[in-house]
């Protein structure tokens, strides 16, 4: 019997629930997605009855009709992803010690990647002030700085292997043409590899995996982009 599918809440522009679309297609689990738009119109997130599923009014949302779970927070998503589906162990580690190592870089992406990216982002290109892109794009550059040095000898984060660590990185990472604009060191791909060699070729080597780039394309063809 074919598997039920999740449903999954999204939007089509910001960069958290693809986190989980990447996860969707790395173990081939059937979804149905749902595309909400920002705001309280109707099929909006802070519209009453998205509401209803979560107070919070924030994509991911998923419902899984085989467990009846209910869950939002795109990093906690993809963890329950793994637990229920991930069956030949793609993404486990071995010892308590990489376990960990796994939680603290999805915390250190939760907490310190997306928000900082998500604050350079609308400093230049909502309230263009340029004192606050500047401000926010030095934390961004830090932030990258950070994982390019615990990436120094490594292919990935933990474990010598890919993990949820890593793919949570990738959205966000993936939008930094527009985020480090006009940066003098860094705004171009070719700049960042100089700046950043370990991060750069780390993150070449997540978006080449079959389901990043499944993500990218499904990502293009909900916003009207292809």
């Amino acid at each position: 019997m074919a598997a039920q599918e999740i449903d999954f809440y999204s939007h089509r522009e910001g960069p958290n629930p693809w986190k989980n679309v990447i996860i969707f297609e790395e173990l081939g689990i059937p979804y149905k997605a749902t595309y909400l738009d920002f705001g309280p119109n109707k099929g909006g997130v802070e519209h009453e009855d998205f509401l209803k599923k979560n107070p919070a009014g924030r994509v991911p949302w998923i419902k899984d009709p085989a467990t009846g779970i209910e869950l939002t927070e795109s990093n906690l998503v993809s963890q329950y992803l793994v637990e229920q589906h991930d069956k030949i162990g793609i993404f486990s580690v071995r010892g308590a010690q990489d376990e960990w190592l796994v939680k603290q870089w999805l915390g250190f992406q939760a907490a310190s990647q997306g928000p900082i990216f998500a604050q350079a982002l609308i400093a230049q290109h909502i309230l263009k002030n340029p004192e606050s892109t500047k401000h926010f794009q030095a934390l961004v550059k830090r932030t990258i700085a950070t994982v390019n040095r615990a990436l120094e000898g490594k292919e990935y984060l933990v474990g010598g292997k890919i993990t949820l660590a890593d793919l949570s990185f990738v959205p966000w990472d993936l939008a930094l043409d527009v985020i480090l604009m006009g940066d003098a060191e860094t705004a171009t791909a070719e700049q960042r590899a100089k700046v950043w060699p370990n991060w750069s070729a780390w993150h070449n080597r997540l978006v080449q995996r079959p389901a990043v780039q499944k993500m990218i394309t499904i990502q293009k063809q909900v916003q009207g982009k292809n």
